[in-house]
């Protein structure tokens, strides 16, 4: 199989499972195929960093962030579990970019704030993803970017609103 081609399904799909579309499900498994992608070139970049993906993601976070976040509010942005980001946060703080301090109104609770090293860190490793992005895109005018971050936000947005398929 080429794994530069796009994922196709055959021509009886619809046959085989009625109600379902061709068209949509070839959209969906080439969404994910191109994500995989797409991260996994990220996941190149910042290895050299120490960071995954997802750790650089929440280190970008924190650096923009006028004021240290919430566990919770780094779980809404990222749209990940509180055990996922509890993980990403034990692992940026091991390597001393993060650190955590209790919450000033609630001790239950704490707050994630980037340290100078983080700081640095992502000053470090932002440009290098960053200019890579451009050649990954660049079989696209910018017209044509522009066209498919539209679509994606449609499709983004509609499945924030949309309720998940009942199981058969």
């Amino acid at each position: 199989m080429n794994e530069t081609a796009p994922v196709r399904v055959g021509p009886d799909f619809e046959g085989l499972y009625p109600g379902a579309s061709r068209e949509a499900t070839e959209c969906a498994m080439n969404l994910v195929k191109t994500g995989e992608m797409v991260l996994g070139r990220v996941a190149e970049l910042v290895r050299p960093f120490g960071l995954s993906p997802a750790g650089g993601l929440i280190l970008s976070m924190l650096s923009d962030a006028p004021e240290p976040l919430g566990p919770r509010q780094i779980r809404e942005r990222l749209l990940v579990t509180g055990p996922t980001v509890t993980g990403l946060l034990d692992s940026l703080e091991r390597l001393g970019l993060v650190r955590r301090m209790a919450h000033p109104n609630d001790r239950r609770r704490h707050l994630v704030e980037v340290t100078d090293h983080g700081r640095q860190v992502a000053r470090d490793f932002r440009p290098v993803v960053h200019r890579a992005q451009r050649p990954w895109l660049d079989c696209l005018d910018m017209s044509e970017q522009r066209h498919l971050v539209d679509l994606l936000g449609r499709i983004q947005s509609h499945l924030t609103r949309a309720q998940p398929a009942e199981p058969a």
